[in-house]
């Protein structure tokens, strides 16, 4: 009996995995259609001009209202985070077809009426005509103004407009060993969840002018902008980017480990009021 469940399993995996993937088609499609929408409405702001604010917002601050906590059991962490959990979309066109595409990335509601944060880098980009964020209801909102931001620590606040969020609540910063949550959107994988611990805090030597919160949660491109969350579903820290640490270091073959680098809960902390 125990063989034929297992060999069911092995069967029905593939169908699964596809039915993933159809799904994540099927809400990229919704997702290009809908920002359309917006951009034939005159309803967004250029990426040109998002990219100016993202400049003269560096230095500033916002006011946060404070967020309580709502998550008592790391077991329901994914069920109560993943509606705090964005997509943010940047619409552009490849330039070997007219369609338009979405390079997608993460991010998280700070407060109940838009105010969200994502990666610094996310909204750097300059290939593109705007950035749009969707909930898990499939909402559509126009990122319209950048609030404040912090270039070294790859860190941004920004509004979207019309938007109505659950937002989630920043926490302390994580001792090394404490368990991490993540949920993001890796190579277009919504609402992806893997879970690791804080690793270390260091001046990495590929990006040594701030400090990093490195962890063994996994994750990948598109989930740039997430919330790294301890077991209380709060904030304590930002996915950034990675590293990967080859044997050759000369030649960078025979890769041996990947080490998530995140913004930590201090750097999004430093653009608050």
């Amino acid at each position: 009996m125990k063989n034929a469940l297992f060999f069911l399993s092995l069967i029905c995996l593939p169908f699964a995995l596809f039915a993933q993937k159809r799904n994540s088609l099927m809400l990229e499609a919704k997702l290009i259609q809908d920002i359309s929408k917006l951009i034939e409405n005159n309803q967004t702001v250029p990426l040109a001009e998002i990219n100016k604010q993202l400049t003269q917002s560096v230095g500033k601050k916002v006011k946060i209202p404070r967020v309580t906590s709502f998550v008592f059991d790391p077991q329901s962490l994914y069920e109560l985070c993943q509606p705090s959990t964005l997509i943010v979309s940047r619409l552009y066109k490849c330039g070997r077809c007219t369609h338009w595409h979405s390079g997608s990335a993460t991010g998280f509601p700070l407060t109940k009426d838009g105010v969200f944060a994502t990666n610094y880098h996310v909204l750097e980009q300059t290939d593109g005509m705007t950035i749009a964020v969707m909930d898990t209801k499939e909402n559509i909102y126009p990122v319209t103004e950048v609030l404040a931001a912090d270039k070294e620590s790859d860190v941004a606040i920004v509004r979207a407009e019309g938007a109505k969020f659950r937002p989630l609540p920043l926490g302390e910063p994580a001792k090394i060993g404490s368990n991490v949550h993540v949920i993001s959107h890796p190579d277009g994988m919504f609402y992806y969840y893997s879970k690791g611990m804080v690793s270390l805090y260091d001046r990495i030597k590929a990006k040594p002018r701030t400090e990093w919160m490195a962890i063994s949660a996994d994750y990948a491109r598109g989930s740039s902008g997430a919330a790294v969350l301890n077991d209380s579903g709060e904030v304590v820290g930002m996915v950034a980017s990675t590293i990967t640490i080859n044997y050759d270091r000369e030649k960078e073959t025979n890769p041996q480990m990947v080490v998530g680098l995140c913004a930590p809960v201090e750097a999004i902390r430093r653009l608050i009021e």
